[in-house]
Protein backbone atom coordinates (compact mmCIF):
# COMPACT_ATOMS: atom_id res chain seq x y z
CA UNK A 1 0.00 0.00 0.00
CA UNK A 2 1.10 3.62 -1.06
CA UNK A 3 0.81 6.45 1.13
CA UNK A 4 -1.53 8.35 -0.62
CA UNK A 5 -3.85 4.69 -0.19
CA UNK A 6 -3.06 5.22 3.20
CA UNK A 7 -4.24 8.75 3.81
CA UNK A 8 -7.22 8.21 1.69
CA UNK A 9 -8.33 4.79 3.68
CA UNK A 10 -7.20 5.50 7.20
CA UNK A 11 -7.52 9.97 7.15
CA UNK A 12 -9.84 10.86 5.06
CA UNK A 13 -12.15 7.71 5.62
CA UNK A 14 -13.49 5.94 8.35
CA UNK A 15 -11.15 2.73 8.98
CA UNK A 16 -13.87 0.65 10.68
CA UNK A 17 -15.39 0.58 7.68
CA UNK A 18 -12.59 -1.50 6.08
CA UNK A 19 -12.74 -5.17 4.97
CA UNK A 20 -10.22 -7.25 6.85
CA UNK A 21 -7.75 -7.73 4.21
CA UNK A 22 -7.65 -4.33 3.44
CA UNK A 23 -7.82 -2.97 7.04
CA UNK A 24 -4.70 -5.52 7.69
CA UNK A 25 -2.82 -4.03 4.84
CA UNK A 26 -3.86 -0.60 6.13
CA UNK A 27 -2.29 -1.67 9.20
CA UNK A 28 1.28 -3.23 7.74
CA UNK A 29 1.38 0.34 6.41
CA UNK A 30 1.03 1.97 9.43
CA UNK A 31 3.06 -0.20 11.29
CA UNK A 32 6.08 0.27 8.10
CA UNK A 33 5.44 4.37 7.35
CA UNK A 34 6.39 6.58 10.32
CA UNK A 35 5.59 9.41 8.29
CA UNK A 36 1.95 7.66 7.38
CA UNK A 37 1.80 6.67 11.53
CA UNK A 38 2.44 10.17 12.83
CA UNK A 39 0.28 11.80 9.78
CA UNK A 40 -2.64 9.49 11.50
CA UNK A 41 -1.88 10.82 15.47
CA UNK A 42 -1.65 14.14 14.30
CA UNK A 43 -5.08 13.67 12.66
CA UNK A 44 -6.29 11.89 15.83
CA UNK A 45 -5.04 14.95 17.94
CA UNK A 46 -6.37 17.63 16.40
CA UNK A 47 -10.14 15.84 16.00
CA UNK A 48 -9.59 16.36 20.25
CA UNK A 49 -8.75 19.82 19.96
CA UNK A 50 -4.87 19.86 19.81
CA UNK A 51 -3.03 22.05 18.10
CA UNK A 52 0.18 19.62 16.89
CA UNK A 53 1.83 22.78 15.34
CA UNK A 54 2.46 23.99 18.48
CA UNK A 55 4.61 21.41 19.36
CA UNK A 56 7.92 20.68 18.06
CA UNK A 57 6.62 17.01 16.56
CA UNK A 58 3.45 14.80 16.64
CA UNK A 59 4.61 12.55 19.78
CA UNK A 60 6.15 15.61 22.16
CA UNK A 61 2.08 16.79 21.22
CA UNK A 62 0.78 13.74 22.14
CA UNK A 63 2.26 13.48 25.61
CA UNK A 64 2.08 17.08 26.67
CA UNK A 65 -1.32 16.69 26.03
CA UNK A 66 -2.04 13.63 27.76
CA UNK A 67 -4.14 13.74 30.67
CA UNK A 68 -5.24 10.66 32.93
CA UNK A 69 -8.79 11.09 34.25
CA UNK A 70 -7.76 8.68 37.02
CA UNK A 71 -4.73 10.67 38.06
CA UNK A 72 -4.84 14.58 37.47
CA UNK A 73 -1.08 15.06 38.43
CA UNK A 74 0.86 13.56 35.80
CA UNK A 75 3.35 12.25 38.06
CA UNK A 76 1.50 9.73 39.97
CA UNK A 77 0.39 8.42 36.87
CA UNK A 78 2.42 5.44 35.00
CA UNK A 79 1.23 6.03 31.42
CA UNK A 80 2.81 9.29 31.44
CA UNK A 81 5.92 8.32 29.61
CA UNK A 82 6.77 11.88 28.53
CA UNK A 83 6.00 14.97 30.92
CA UNK A 84 5.87 18.91 29.40
CA UNK A 85 6.62 21.35 31.99
CA UNK A 86 4.74 25.06 30.05
CA UNK A 87 6.48 26.93 32.85
CA UNK A 88 10.10 25.98 31.38
CA UNK A 89 8.84 24.73 28.45
CA UNK A 90 10.88 21.28 29.26
CA UNK A 91 10.08 17.58 28.09
CA UNK A 92 11.27 14.91 30.44
CA UNK A 93 10.71 11.39 31.37
CA UNK A 94 9.85 10.28 35.17
CA UNK A 95 12.17 8.01 36.57
CA UNK A 96 12.77 5.72 40.02
CA UNK A 97 10.87 7.46 42.57
CA UNK A 98 8.21 9.34 40.91
CA UNK A 99 9.57 12.69 41.49
CA UNK A 100 12.57 12.70 39.72
CA UNK A 101 12.79 13.32 35.92
CA UNK A 102 15.51 13.27 33.52
CA UNK A 103 15.22 16.54 31.18
CA UNK A 104 15.56 15.47 27.36
CA UNK A 105 16.99 17.27 24.19
CA UNK A 106 14.98 15.82 21.60
CA UNK A 107 12.30 13.42 20.84
CA UNK A 108 13.06 9.59 21.43
CA UNK A 109 10.72 8.51 18.40
CA UNK A 110 11.55 10.96 15.86
CA UNK A 111 14.81 12.46 16.61
CA UNK A 112 13.34 15.83 16.19
CA UNK A 113 15.14 18.90 18.81
CA UNK A 114 13.25 19.77 21.54
CA UNK A 115 13.26 23.38 22.27
CA UNK A 116 15.35 24.52 25.04
CA UNK A 117 14.70 24.88 28.70
CA UNK A 118 13.42 28.38 29.46
CA UNK A 119 14.52 27.74 33.50
CA UNK A 120 17.16 29.68 33.77
CA UNK A 121 15.74 32.58 31.91
CA UNK A 122 12.56 32.25 34.34
CA UNK A 123 14.62 32.39 37.62
CA UNK A 124 16.29 35.48 36.16
CA UNK A 125 13.29 36.98 34.91
CA UNK A 126 11.63 36.26 38.40
CA UNK A 127 15.40 37.92 40.19
CA UNK A 128 15.44 40.90 38.13
CA UNK A 129 11.82 41.62 39.11
CA UNK A 130 12.63 41.52 43.17
CA UNK A 131 11.72 37.50 43.56
CA UNK A 132 15.29 35.88 44.60
CA UNK A 133 13.25 32.88 46.01
CA UNK A 134 10.90 32.12 43.54
CA UNK A 135 9.77 28.52 44.48
CA UNK A 136 9.33 29.67 48.12
CA UNK A 137 7.55 33.14 47.45
CA UNK A 138 4.24 34.53 46.01
CA UNK A 139 4.84 35.04 42.50
CA UNK A 140 2.64 36.37 40.35
CA UNK A 141 0.06 34.23 38.58
CA UNK A 142 1.82 34.69 34.51
CA UNK A 143 4.70 33.09 36.00
CA UNK A 144 3.17 29.87 37.00
CA UNK A 145 2.41 29.07 33.13
CA UNK A 146 3.11 29.52 29.81
CA UNK A 147 2.24 33.31 30.00
CA UNK A 148 5.68 34.81 31.17
CA UNK A 149 7.33 33.38 28.10
CA UNK A 150 4.40 34.70 25.62
CA UNK A 151 4.59 38.16 27.33
CA UNK A 152 8.00 38.90 28.00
Amino acid sequence: MDCSKFKEYCIDGDINDLAYELLDKVMDHFRSCSKCSDAALADILEKEGVTVGDYPCVHMAQYAEFHCEEHPDPKDCHDATIQYDEVFDEYSIPHGDGISQMTINNCPWCGTKLPDSKRDLWFDTLESIGYDDPRNQEIPEKYKSKLWRKNS
